[in-house]
């Protein structure tokens, strides 16, 4: 008996553009591989953060999120676990699992695939496109962008336990 795999996608090569970066919640955020490029199976996301930065806490129902920071220094709190992740750490988050990472560098850079994709999707949906001039906003979030993230969250079954 022989089976044969395909291949998910075909061959990429992708790097940070203007086309693909978004103003997501509160730093620039680079979708590398979308879920169109791999037929729904995973995506993949360079993502930015400055000190003390990061998401609520949150819940994905749908996706497993793993993590490889680049540069700096994060803690990943997911489930009952504390982790100070640094360059060239790997974490892994579950699906079903609450978690959050909390920014300990000034800068930070950090690689998120999630699988299936779907995230990719929910991040265009929260983002402004990136163009030349863009001036990020200063402070946190307005209670309105709280609500639309919590609103548009329902839809990618991504839950806050703490709002």
């Amino acid at each position: 008996m022989t089976f044969e795999q395909k291949s998910i996608a075909d061959f990429m090569h992708r790097g940070i553009t203007e086309e693909n970066t978004y103003f997501f919640l509160n730093d620039f955020t680079s979708i590398l591989v979308s879920g169109e490029d791999t037929n729904g199976v995973f995506c993949v996301l360079h993502c930015n953060g400055k000190k003390d930065g990061g998401p609520p806490l949150h819940v994905h129902e749908l996706e497993d999120e793993t993590f490889y920071v680049l540069v700096g220094e994060i803690t990943f709190f997911i489930g009952d676990h504390t982790i100070l992740a640094k360059a060239g750490d790997y974490v892994f988050a579950p699906r079903g699992i609450p978690h959050t990472f909390k920014v300990r560098s000034e800068n930070t850079q950090f690689i998120v695939t999630a699988y299936p994709s779907g995230f990719d999707q929910f991040v265009k949906e929260l983002s402004v496109p990136f163009n030349k001039g863009f001036n990020k906003p200063i402070g946190p979030p307005s209670d309105e962008k709280l609500q639309k993230l919590i609103e548009v969250s329902k839809k990618y079954k991504i839950s806050y336990p703490n709002l």
